[in-house]
């Protein structure tokens, strides 16, 4: 029970760090969720002989885990629409292998 916990939480925070940057992701994430809901319903219909007793604490830990991955797409999308070398398309080429490499980050 705890790995699926863990698959559906890997889904979500990697979905919504770079889902901003990728948004195919969302229907990716869509789809192996559905996929996931579909594959435990079946084991639970047909394959599981009891259910595991497990108490509220992991379902509790695991809403409470949950409910930052909104910050997480907040923070990592801020810093995907604002970052000049994520959008910019300005090259700077290097002249000779004496000069210092201009990298264009800036803090602002």
């Amino acid at each position: 029970m705890h790995y699926k916990y863990s698959s559906i939480m890997n889904i979500v925070f990697i979905t919504m760090m770079f889902g901003c940057g990728l948004p195919i992701l969302f229907p990716v994430a869509a789809a192996s969720l559905s996929v996931l809901f579909c594959l435990e319903k079946y084991m639970l219909y047909y394959v599981y002989k009891s259910p595991p007793a497990y108490d509220e604490k992991l379902n509790n830990s695991f809403l409470q885990n949950l409910a930052l991955a909104p910050l997480f797409f907040l923070g990592f999308s801020y810093w995907m629409l604002t970052n000049k070398q994520l959008l910019g398309n300005e090259l700077n080429p290097i002249a000779s292998k004496n000069n210092a490499f201009i990298a264009g980050h800036y803090w602002y």
